[in-house]
């Protein structure tokens, strides 16, 4: 129960920098702000590295879960929209590092499915805290 009580209390630094940072580089692109997109690559980049531990303690918390019928559902959902937000952020940097311009388009398509993939994560992972209390001290076994 210590990873499911831990996950919630470190994800929201990976979750605030990938999404501020594909916002920034989305903007920055847009917008023609080279620093913006500059900076927003440096919270994408962080924000994944970030995000790997935080996958591993979120599915070691999840394992740990007892009675999980009734939001097995919603847990179902956290999980696949977490490894698709590691995924799309994956594919983003892999192309950003070997496509070298070519391929931008395909980088800016799988930053924005990554935005969208954690805020859906968050979503999910808010509704198994809030709505089914999964990690709070009134949680039961």
């Amino acid at each position: 129960m210590f990873f499911a009580k831990l996950h919630p209390l470190i994800v929201h630094f990976p979750v605030g920098l990938l999404v501020s940072g594909a916002l920034f580089e989305l903007y920055g692109r847009v917008a023609r702000e080279e620093v913006a997109e500059v900076a927003g690559r440096f919270n994408v980049r962080l924000g994944f590295w970030c995000a790997l531990p935080v996958l591993v303690v979120g599915f070691l918390g999840m394992l740990s879960l007892e009675n999980t019928e009734k939001f097995q559902k919603f847990l179902g959902n956290h999980l696949l929209a977490a490894f698709s937000t590691v995924l799309f952020f994956l594919l983003a940097l892999l192309v950003s590092r070997y496509g070298r311009g070519r391929f931008q388009i395909v980088y800016y398509f799988f930053l924005g499915l990554g935005l969208f993939s954690v805020l859906a994560t968050g979503f999910f992972g808010g509704e198994l805290v809030h709505r089914f209390g999964v990690s709070t001290p009134n949680f039961i076994n």
